[in-house]
């Protein structure tokens, strides 16, 4: 442990003003609440041993999810009807063969390390997951800044590296020119500039792709002259959160029947879907010995809220009782919210909030409840950045790896840092995001 506790800690040898201005340049024009009061001092160290284990659970959970939402249904519409979907989203469907093959292409879950090892909580799947760009600037400064003996021991993945490579992969699937559009909305990720995208261009481009950044109502004008010039378009959008907003469908289905390929398929919010977390936590017939093992290694105790009777503990529950009862066990999630859309947590809520909170989620009728998990501590160093002082710390942590047609392209991670002085009393702890280098030594 002595090369790994090596590595974790030698970012703090750099001198604070320099790992401030090299956050202030790889964050020009988008340094965001992520990092504006304390940020992280280098990645978090673990070993690679650990990265290898949640790379092969991340490839095998995707692969049963897909098994998983196959199983609800014949076709995109039986299922998105089976997990009871807003029927706005229907008309996004394109062919069976490629909502199927392209479905879980690009994804990222939300993974906590426990004392017994990786929990998986989620599991994300479209081209907008989140992330993308923040672990291939980190990843990129932490290979500039530390020292060539300590990052030649760490596997720092380039999340946009092995996407270029997997849209290589789908351009020659279908015989399509490497031209791509990248059509985003910087209204949604709460960002002003351009540059936040254009770097994921730049990527495209160095991969050998002609690339370009579109708006995405400059994308809708561009279709009346340049419909055929981009065969293949990469959607940073997600159409539920547009629902959730209030906005118009109509400019996202637009690019979606444009003719090109568009990655990623409608199909990525099923698989992506939480409910099959209960499906797969309840169990299904077709699932075999090695998938309901990976389950009761992997992944929590979850039900949907439409059971009425489960089994927990060994014992035979009312659920809703259950939920009651045991409240400080359990979170509360919407199936298909995203960015802690509709989480709750039983801890944070007040009992009576959470009855409340139960009641709309029965109402729903695709919600899931499922068992709390706790995160073991990891430590890490971060740099106080009005104080220009690094601290250390020992935190709790969620851990998404980034997956690109089956392989890890990088881990992100986001861990509590202390409150500010004038947090108020009993407030959630900020977070902030950084990468993890899996250590080789």
């Amino acid at each position: 442990m002595q090369n790994l506790s090596a590595a974790s800690r030698a970012m703090t040898a750099t001198e604070p003003r320099v790992l401030l201005n090299a956050f202030d340049h790889q964050l020009r024009g988008f340094r965001t609440f992520w990092f504006d009061r304390v940020a992280p001092a280098g990645p978090v160290v673990l070993p690679a041993a650990r990265g290898d284990e949640l790379a092969g659970a991340t490839t095998y959970l995707a692969g049963l999810l897909r098994r998983a939402v196959r199983s609800l249904g014949d076709d995109c519409l039986s299922r998105h009807r089976a997990l009871g979907l807003d029927e706005r989203l229907t008309a996004f469907y394109g062919d069976e063969e490629f909502e199927n093959r392209y479905a879980t292409a690009i994804g990222r879950p939300d993974a906590i390390l426990t004392g017994s090892g990786w929990k998986f909580i989620e599991f994300n799947f479209c081209s907008a997951t989140g992330g993308q760009v923040y672990i291939h600037l980190l990843n990129e400064m932490w290979r500039h800044l530390l020292p060539d003996e300590v990052s030649g021991a760490l596997r720092l993945a380039d999340p946009l590296k092995v996407r270029t490579e997997l849209l290589r992969t789908v351009a020659g699937d279908h015989g399509t020119t490497p031209r791509v559009a990248l059509v985003g909305s910087l209204a949604d990720v709460g960002i002003r500039s351009r540059r936040y995208y254009e770097i994921e261009v730049d990527a495209l481009r160095k991969g050998g792709f002609e690339a370009q950044y579109f708006e995405t109502d400059e994308f809708i004008d561009a279709l009346a002259t340049r419909r055929d010039e981009f065969p293949l378009v990469l959607e940073r959008m997600v159409p539920q959160e547009w629902i959730d907003t209030g906005r118009d469908l109509g400019p996202l289905l637009k690019i979606k029947k444009s003719g090109a390929v568009v990655l990623t398929p409608q199909s990525s919010y099923q698989a992506a879907n939480k409910q099959l977390f209960a499906v797969l936590s309840e169990g299904r017939e077709w699932m075999t010995d090695q998938d309901r093992e990976f389950v009761r290694t992997y992944i929590p105790w979850s039900r949907s809220v439409r059971q009425e009777r489960v089994e927990y503990e060994g014992s035979d529950w009312d659920l809703t009782e259950l939920l009651v009862k045991r409240r400080e066990d359990f979170v509360l999630k919407r199936s298909d919210g995203d960015q802690n859309s509709g989480v709750h947590l039983g801890s944070r809520t007040s009992a009576p909030a959470w009855e409340d909170v139960i009641t709309g989620a029965r109402k729903a009728g695709t919600w899931i409840a499922q068992e709390v998990v706790h995160s073991a501590a990891i430590d890490t160093d971060v740099l106080d950045c009005e104080r220009g002082a690094y601290t250390s710390l020992s935190t709790p942590a969620v851990f998404g790896p980034l997956v690109m047609g089956g392989r890890m392209a990088g881990c992100g991670v986001r861990y509590d840092i202390p409150a500010p002085p004038d947090a108020a009393p009993g407030a959630a702890a900020p977070t902030i995001l950084g990468t993890v280098g899996w250590h080789s030594g």
